[in-house]
């Protein structure tokens, strides 16, 4: 038998072993005589060729190709149980290095949605924060205008005085807003004394203790008229009040009513008056221009100048009934004292003449 007979009968028994499907491995066993062309068949898988020590052919139009090879290039395991003529396929378990690669890969994702989940953690915490928050805002307010409607009935009046309270804050921090009109009860603000005010507002303060047992708070008595704060109030940690009772700049106002009513009290003197101090201590200066109004300043007799000076006392009185007040007279050119005028702790005047 010559060589090419063999090489034939060769790659026809191979063929047949490669290609025996499930339905021949239970056939009786034969013998074919096949004739194969070999053509340089390759074998492409996914861009690059694959080869084999057995080299793909064909038969009868049909291409045969090594069984093994095309099955491990898909990832699959080719096993020939002898016993039972079978030719077993099994799927291929990934490598080692896939399995790391997949583990480190399932190991980052892991770790990402741990990290999403504290982060939705920390987010719902900072909401339930906020809600709660909101929900104690919500019941502090509530709280704060019943009380404001409450201070309102028991303090909106004192001593001939309308005030309007305003409350605004929570349950830890509160300010009180006290606004009044003092241009219409200019005169029974200036009858309080400090003392009065200060019990006023330390009222209102024990009462919204009483409903709120450590709030801080702080707050101010607001001249609407003035657009300005007359007294400034805040608590301490002991429930204790301080007060800041600011300089009362309606004396301008007064000044100028003072200076309207008296600029022809003395018909032919002309006089400016000014006012220095505060709701405390307050001065009071009659100008003259002595140079234009010597002989008839010279002309006035002791009690004019007296009764002159005590009238303006009285008026700086009514609206400041708790200061101290004294009066002068001076020249307008060398602020030379011509006069001078007090009372004393029980009432009596005192009266100086110097020119």
């Amino acid at each position: 038998m010559n060589n090419s007979k063999k090489r034939l009968i060769a790659l026809a028994t191979s063929a047949a072993f490669c290609f025996s499907t499930a339905t021949a491995i239970y056939a009786a066993p034969t013998t074919k005589t096949l004739k194969a062309l070999f053509n340089g068949i390759k074998i492409s898988y996914n861009g690059q060729i694959k080869t084999d020590e057995k080299e793909p052919f064909i038969v009868d139009n049909t291409t045969y190709v090594p069984l093994r090879m095309v099955a491990e290039l898909v990832g699959k395991t080719v096993k020939w149980d002898g016993v039972n003529k079978q030719i077993l396929i099994t799927d291929n378990g990934p490598s080692s290095s896939d399995q790391a690669q997949q583990i480190s890969t399932l190991t980052a994702q892991l770790a990402q949605k741990s990290l999403e989940i504290a982060q939705l953690k920390q987010e719902k915490a900072a909401l339930e924060e906020q809600i709660k928050t909101l929900q104690s805002k919500q019941a502090s307010t509530s709280d704060l205008d019943e009380l404001e409607e409450q201070l309102m009935e028991d303090y909106e009046e004192y001593e001939d005085i309308e005030f309007d309270i305003q409350l605004s804050g929570n349950e830890d921090k509160i300010t009180v807003k006290i606004r009044v009109d003092l241009d219409d009860f200019y005169k029974e603000w200036n009858k309080l004394s400090e003392k009065d005010i200060k019990n006023y507002i330390e009222d209102i303060c024990d009462d919204i203790w009483d409903a709120f047992k450590d709030a801080k708070i702080t707050g101010y008595i607001y001249d609407t008229d003035a657009k300005e704060d007359v007294v400034e109030f805040k608590s301490n940690s002991k429930q204790k009040l301080e007060f800041d009772f600011l300089e009362n700049t309606d004396l301008a106002d007064l000044e100028d009513d003072l200076n309207y009513d008296y600029k022809n009290y003395f018909s032919d003197i002309r006089l400016t008056i000014e006012l220095d101090g505060d709701n405390k201590d307050i001065v009071y200066e009659v100008r003259i221009d002595y140079d234009n109004y010597e002989n008839e300043w010279k002309a006035l007799k002791n009690n004019e100048i007296k009764y002159f000076m005590a009238d303006i006392y009285d008026d700086i009185e009514d609206e400041f009934p708790n200061a101290d007040i004294e009066g002068y007279v001076y020249t307008t050119s060398s602020k030379t004292k011509l006069a001078q005028y007090w009372r004393t702790s029980s009432g009596s005047d005192r009266f100086e003449r110097f020119d």
